[in-house]
């Protein structure tokens, strides 16, 4: 019973020692947005909801301006009615001129270290001002700016070609040697976001995209994945628009040749099914379907090849070959990389399997 009195008694005395936060006397953001101005200061925006009945979707845009993206959350605070806080922070936007500027490293050390933010915030890359996506009007009257925003990134991730991204998985890939990454591209026309590629980084910097019509292609090199769209033309007398989807797309990769002369074989494996065809035949024709597989395999293997090259080209490395190769050469070091990337010879195999038709004509 003596027991059970000091428990009793201690409760209140552990409980004073927390601080509770009422949803009532914070502005809690749920996505913030940094745009570099001309004097080299930046502007930070925090889309902050407002918790009232009868106000479900409605929110507000507190903004302010310092010398550092750490500090501009103190200048809000400073305006503001209550205190800034990030603890419900779901996406992070950077506009491409500031992280082209600025390297990423300076930018998400911050980030990285706030205890509030959790690591599977979502960044992403806006190509104008972010202050124009973060005041364009989402079409769900119901939500924010800041959920519809990272509901777009996640639905891209489950259902469409985005990959998988968050800060955590970014810092992983970026702060080793040489580090490249991506993160996903939002674009804002005729005053409606979307998604329009991925940024590519290497050595802390944006220095190339990839645009929305090579993401099916980019997200199968760079992980597994079972949901994805595929459009291309088959080459018919119409030239038929014809449209894939993955049930199971993935990459695997083979090292082979001497130190000086490496090559990697990456063989690229596709399930899937028709989702639609503008072609008039019937499309459960066991012949027409191994054409239309053939022409994708072909299709895809010059998409493949076109990015390697390009990648080799720019030194980028975002699918990480690097590692590849390393597994199999364990004294490989970030200088030779840098010496024989860019003319390795990688070879591209696909093989297409379409299990279903699924067609609507």
């Amino acid at each position: 019973m003596r027991k059970l009195f000091l428990v009793i008694f201690a409760l209140p005395l552990l409980c004073s020692c927390a601080q509770p936060r009422v949803v009532d006397e914070v502005n809690m953001s749920q996505a913030i947005g940094y745009d570099i101005l001309k004097n080299d200061n930046v502007e930070g925006m925090f889309v902050i909801p407002i918790f009232q009945q009868d106000m479900m979707g409605k929110y507000q845009i507190l903004s302010g301006t310092s010398t550092t993206t750490s500090d501009v959350q103190a200048v809000v605070s400073k305006k503001a009615d209550k205190p800034v806080l990030l603890g419900q922070t779901r996406i992070i936007l950077f506009s491409e001129k500031m992280v082209r500027e600025i390297g990423m490293t300076e930018l998400t050390d911050y980030l990285y270290r706030e205890p509030q933010l959790g690591n599977r915030v979502i960044l992403a890359i806006v190509e104008g001002k972010v202050k124009n996506v973060i005041n364009s009007k989402p079409p769900n009257k119901n939500v924010n700016i800041g959920i519809f925003l990272s509901g777009l990134i996640n639905q891209q991730i489950e259902t469409g070609n985005g990959p998988d991204t968050n800060l955590h998985l970014f810092l992983g890939n970026s702060l080793e040697d040489g580090g490249d990454s991506y993160l996903p591209l939002f674009k804002l026309i005729n005053n409606e976001v979307s998604v329009s590629g991925a940024a590519l980084f290497h050595e802390n910097k944006m220095v190339s995209k990839v645009p929305t019509d090579d993401m099916f292609i980019f997200k199968t090199l760079v992980q597994h994945h079972r949901r994805g769209i595929y459009k291309f033309k088959f080459k018919d007398k119409q030239e038929s628009d014809i449209v894939v989807e993955s049930i199971r797309s993935g990459s695997s990769y083979e090292v082979s040749g001497s130190e000086r002369n490496p090559s990697i074989t990456i063989k690229i494996k596709i399930k899937g099914q028709i989702k639609e065809s503008m072609r008039s035949e019937n499309l459960t024709n066991r012949k027409m379907i191994k054409k239309i597989e053939k022409e994708m395999e072909a299709d895809l293997t010059k998409q493949a090849n076109r990015l390697m090259k390009g990648f080799q080209k720019k030194s980028l490395d975002p699918i990480g070959l690097k590692e590849k190769y390393h597994a199999k050469n364990k004294k490989l070091t970030y200088e030779h990389w840098k010496k024989i990337y860019p003319t390795m010879d990688i070879n591209i195999e696909t093989k297409v399997n379409i299990i279903q038709t699924g067609v609507s004509e």
